[in-house]
């Protein structure tokens, strides 16, 4: 993401409220809960990548893990610093990122769809570094069975997805649904599980 990105976002979280953008969702992700609870998952380190209102790492803090929340928008993350003090928030760019350690999960709810095509492989390489040995990453971005729309997010199939993770990742899971949010038209997403590829 360019300088000019960082801006336009930062520009959105200081003229909107949090609670009126359309990605709000005060709950946990119901594709993240239903895959934690399907993986027997309750404890352990998590990035949340792209926190924006910092709902679900708030959610994921409570449920017992220990919760990083990054974001591209430094007002993001003030904001996210004022309404949960109990939780580490760091301004940052996945696609130049200065974290220094590793986690045990990755959330990506929305940062992966915005990202240049050409843009996917650093992501990956990127994501790859942050996570622990046999890492996952859950991924939910706009779907392919959206018609495309310039304005909007990419809309990701399950070949874009082998494309960018197949090299470095193993593909767990992977379903079709939606995302629930501020947004009355919900919209088409993928819910992707992939777990770090660690050859022996």
């Amino acid at each position: 993401m360019s300088g000019q990105d960082k801006i336009n976002w930062d520009n959105r979280y200081k003229n909107s409220k949090v609670s009126e953008m359309p990605w709000y969702n005060p709950d946990i992700d119901s594709d993240l809960e239903k895959a934690l609870k399907s993986l027997n998952l309750n404890s352990g380190t998590f990035l949340d990548l792209g926190t924006g209102p910092a709902t679900q790492a708030n959610k994921l803090s409570e449920k017992g893990f220990r919760v990083t929340g990054t974001d591209i928008s430094a007002e993001a993350v003030y904001l996210a610093k004022q309404t949960f003090e109990n939780i580490e928030f760091i301004q940052d760019d996945i696609l130049d990122t200065k974290l220094q350690h590793k986690f045990d999960y990755i959330f990506d709810r929305g940062c992966f769809h915005v990202i240049d095509i050409e843009k996917r492989d650093i992501y990956c390489k990127n994501v790859f570094h942050l996570l622990n040995e046999s890492g996952l990453i859950f991924l939910k971005c706009f779907s392919n069975k959206m018609p495309e729309n310039d304005l909007e997010p990419h809309r990701i199939s399950e070949a874009d997805i082998k494309k960018t993770f197949n090299n470095k990742f193993i593909l767990e899971d992977l379903w079709h649904t939606e995302f629930i949010n501020s947004n009355p038209q919900q919209t088409k997403a993928l819910f992707v599980i992939l777990r770090k590829n660690t050859p022996l």
